[in-house]
């Protein structure tokens, strides 16, 4: 167990254990219901966020991605701090080997969490739904033989089968099936559309 501990508390690797230890106490709250991983939030324009996108590793969580990241880059260094450095002589040598191992376990790391962020991707993609009142001042063709203040039904093309909707107009009205109409009100409460003629 000392062993261990001073291996993860070594040059190089410590520069990783450090983020690395965050990223579990992040997770150990997470799990605990402190924090929601998928609502922390960064400008993916800029910034880290930005970066990660450059490097391929978008697309999920970022505290999915830094945690992959951090995680691959600290096993690679330990590996070359338990098994590489030791074999190099201590002073001017060994700290540059320490720090060509930082850099490589950096960029061996981001490939590695690329490969596997990239699938996981399509698991994290976020559909936003028509929302009824989004209908409002579209056109729509009646489908009911009359439309009145108590009966009418409409279709709403939406790019596929197109959608069926409850439809209200004041009468009295020349509306008859195969009309176009305009909605221009929508009734949350009782789930009806208002149309009035098309100019």
């Amino acid at each position: 167990m000392e062993t261990v501990l001073i291996l993860i508390s070594s040059f190089p690797t410590v520069v990783y254990t450090i983020p690395l230890a965050i990223c579990l106490v992040f997770w150990l709250f997470s799990l605990l219901g402190v924090f929601d991983f998928l609502d922390v939030d960064i400008d993916s324009e800029a910034g880290l966020a930005g970066l990660l996108a450059t490097f391929g590793l978008a697309g999920v969580p970022i505290t999915l991605s830094l945690s992959l990241l951090f995680l691959f880059a600290w096993s690679l260094s330990l590996f070359s701090t338990a098994w590489l450095l030791p074999w190099l002589p201590a002073g001017l040598v060994y700290n540059a080997a320490g720090a060509a191992a930082l850099i490589i376990s950096l960029i061996f790391s981001v490939y590695l969490t690329g490969k596997i962020t990239r699938p996981l991707s399509r698991l994290f993609v976020t559909h936003e739904a028509r929302s009824n009142r989004s209908l409002v001042a579209k056109y729509c063709e009646i489908t009911s033989l009359t439309v009145n203040e108590q009966f009418g039904q409409a279709k709403v093309e939406d790019g596929g089968a197109g959608l069926i909707i409850s439809i209200r107009a004041a009468t009295p009205n020349d509306f008859k099936k195969g009309d176009s109409a305009l909605i221009y009100e929508y009734d949350p409460d009782k789930n009806l559309y208002f149309i009035s003629k098309q100019d």
